[in-house]
């Protein structure tokens, strides 16, 4: 009985130690644990704060794309409003160099009729005194 109590005792004291050695481990266990999750929360913290950096540099470059794209767009309105002008102003231009070259055509024939009567005049005048000199 005393050799059991003895065996007890040292079984008692062994699984004392294994208690004593696996709190231990529990207790490193659960800091480790702790600073695990603190690393994680400050690392999902950085990610939060970057993923909220870009957001902002997204909208903003979104704004940017969208004034960008109206200025553009009138600028283009602008342009095909100015080319429509100048479209207008070719064409009046173009009739009025049609209408000037007809004027000028127009000016040119009589001007040579004239010139056709003032000769047919002058050789009259001619063959009439080439008479009277003759006379």
């Amino acid at each position: 009985s005393a050799q059991y109590q003895e065996a007890t005792q040292k079984e008692q004291k062994s699984l004392q130690m294994l208690i004593g050695q696996h709190d231990e481990q529990l207790s490193t266990l659960q800091e480790e644990s702790v600073q695990y999750q603190q690393d994680a929360q400050s690392e999902l913290s950085n990610l939060q704060k970057l993923m909220n950096r870009h957001d902002e540099q997204l909208s903003t470059l979104r704004e940017e794309s969208a004034q960008y794209q109206e200025a553009t767009q009138k600028e283009q309105k602008s342009l095909q409003m100015l080319i429509g002008q100048h479209d207008e102003q070719l064409s009046t231009l173009q009739e009025e160099s049609v209408q000037y070259q007809q004027d000028a055509q127009s000016e040119l024939s009589n001007l040579q009729k004239l010139m056709n009567r003032h000769d047919e005049q002058l050789s009259t005048l001619r063959e009439e005194s080439a008479q009277y000199q003759e006379a």
